[in-house]
């Protein structure tokens, strides 16, 4: 018994290897806008100018890495800024009111 007919590969079956081509089009769709909108969310349910200020951060990134086609699921990234920032306003509006008025909260 010879060492080439108990081989079980076959010459002819052979496969090459060829990487996939990534296009844009068939990307994730846009997490930092997806993450910009939890964190402005929550937030300005518990309040935390934490979470707000990471929201408006990611906010800012998605509207920098959009693409020319956007139209996600999400909306515009724009609309995610505007969002973001009004979180801002709405969470130190009270400290605003308070120093124009002068009362002390």
């Amino acid at each position: 018994m010879s060492a080439s007919t108990s081989d079980p590969r076959r010459p002819d079956a052979i496969v090459e290897y060829r990487p996939e081509v990534k296009r844009i089009e068939d990307d994730d769709p846009d997490v930092p806008g997806f993450v910009a909108l939890v964190f402005a969310i929550c937030g300005l349910m518990i309040r935390n100018r934490t979470c707000l200020w990471v929201g408006m951060i990611f906010s800012v990134e998605s509207y920098l890495n959009q693409r020319a086609s956007e139209g996600g699921l999400l909306g515009s990234p724009a609309a995610t800024i505007i969002f973001s920032l009004s979180t801002l306003v709405m969470n130190y509006m009270p400290e605003i009111l308070a120093a124009y008025s002068g009362i002390k909260i």
